[in-house]
């Protein structure tokens, strides 16, 4: 274990940083200079430091590593970032992951640790970079230090032969994701390694934190809300709890170490059509009953992030397979509108329904779904009056406008899935 009882100066020279970007992370962090900074990572000793401006070439690394599952090579990486797979089919994942591809490009390899990794888009991406001893974004250096790891499956990147998946997660990761003996709810360290998120705890429930988008929305009281009105439509939906004025808990529903999450967009290797229902029910028919539930609900809070990274299903060590309770539901029910825009779509909720996938509002699926002949009344719960409806929003901390647009869209957009012939 290497000692993080380092100074600015010395983590200066460790890692590569410059001197005032150590000090002022420090003094942010609240430790003053000479004391530990255990939340600084340790950079790879034979990392190449980087260059700030201009994108760093490097690449996973010069020598040939291995992707594993746990334990079991099935593949290797060579130092054009191309993979070679000697288990293409090693388990029902691995399989959805290379559709029986005997190899993957850079740009394949790419895009895969693209969604394993840290949006570059987060607000807070500068710190998570600083943290990872990088000056811009380069998502094969992010996969270098983490080494691709992520809690939803046992894929992961090693540097030889011999190197284990339990000595290379971290003790957070074994404690949040396995023994579940994380008693904080915080932590140093995440399960990537280098607090690139904040996995945690939260009345007995393991999850990830997430933080407002600013201060100007309502996207943590609309997860909230998201949750307690699928709750009372009767659609499964993880549970989401503002622990904070700007932040929400949402709950993880699986068990980390028997089962594993695989998002709907590994099931597309191609083009799809413009039509984002027929596409889902077309590669899984059994999960219908799950896709429509989810559509309707999402017409009904006007859900504006619903893509096929933030589908799931989970498949348990058996490869047998379901529909995973829906998530990520924090952009939605006007959680960044204006008043006005508000009081207009209010107003006409026909144009002013979302859209899903290429093309089509989730106002013209539901149409389809009713024409199909789908039972709508015998899948959700459609009979919730006013008052249950003020009640959720109330919880959930709504105010203002963009309480009574909420509660005003909602019972418009019911009434009209209830009177579909």
């Amino acid at each position: 274990m290497t000692d993080k009882n380092f100074t600015p100066q010395a983590i200066t020279e460790r890692k590569g940083i410059p001197y005032p970007s150590v000090r002022k992370q420090s003094t942010e962090d609240g430790i003053p200079d000479g004391k530990r900074i255990d939340k600084l990572p340790e950079k790879p000793m034979d990392a190449v430091k980087p260059t700030a401006g201009r994108k760093d070439k490097t690449a996973v690394g010069t020598a040939l590593h291995f992707l594993k599952w746990e334990n079991e090579i099935i593949g290797t990486i060579d130092s054009a970032n191309t993979v070679h797979f000697t288990q293409p089919e090693y388990n029902e994942v691995v399989a959805l992951y290379t559709n029986g591809a005997d190899s993957w490009t850079s740009d394949q390899f790419t895009e895969f640790l693209t969604e394993r990794s840290v949006n570059r888009n987060r607000r807070d991406i500068e710190r998570i970079l600083f943290r990872c001893g990088l000056a811009h974004y380069d998502v094969m250096r992010i996969a270098e230090i983490t080494r691709g790891i992520h809690p939803k499956d046992l894929l992961w990147i090693s540097k030889d032969e011999g190197e284990e998946f339990a000595k290379v997660i971290t003790a957070v990761f074994d404690s949040i994701f396995h023994r579940r003996i994380d008693l904080t709810g915080d932590s140093i360290d995440s399960p990537e390694g280098y607090n690139i998120k904040r996995y945690g705890v939260f009345n007995g429930q393991y999850g990830i934190y997430k933080q407002r988008i600013s201060p100007l929305t309502t996207d943590v009281e609309s997860e909230v809300a998201v949750y307690l009105l699928a709750q009372k439509l009767g659609v499964p939906c993880c549970p989401a709890y503002q622990v904070d004025k700007d932040t929400v808990f949402s709950v993880f529903l699986y068990d980390f170490s028997k089962e594993y999450l695989v998002h709907f967009r590994r099931l597309f290797t191609g083009s799809r059509s413009g039509n984002e229902y027929n596409n889902l029910i077309t590669v899984r028919p059994q999960y219908r009953d799950s896709i429509v539930r989810m559509i309707i609900l999402d017409f009904i809070t006007r859900q504006d992030d619903r893509h096929l990274s933030n589908i799931a299903f989970k498949i348990n060590k058996t490869e047998s397979e379901s529909f995973y309770p829906l998530y990520d539901n924090g952009r939605s029910l006007f959680y960044e509108d204006t008043e006005e825009t508000v009081l207009e779509a209010v107003a006409d909720p026909k144009t002013y329904a979302t859209t899903f996938g290429y093309s089509g509002t989730y106002w013209d699926y539901v149409r389809q779904i009713a024409e199909e002949g789908n039972d709508i009344r015998g899948l959700l719960n459609l009979d919730i009056s006013k008052a249950e409806v003020a009640a959720i929003l109330n919880e959930a901390g709504f105010t203002g406008y963009r309480f009574t647009g909420a509660l005003g869209w909602i019972m418009k957009t019911l009434d009209m899935v209830l009177n579909l012939p």
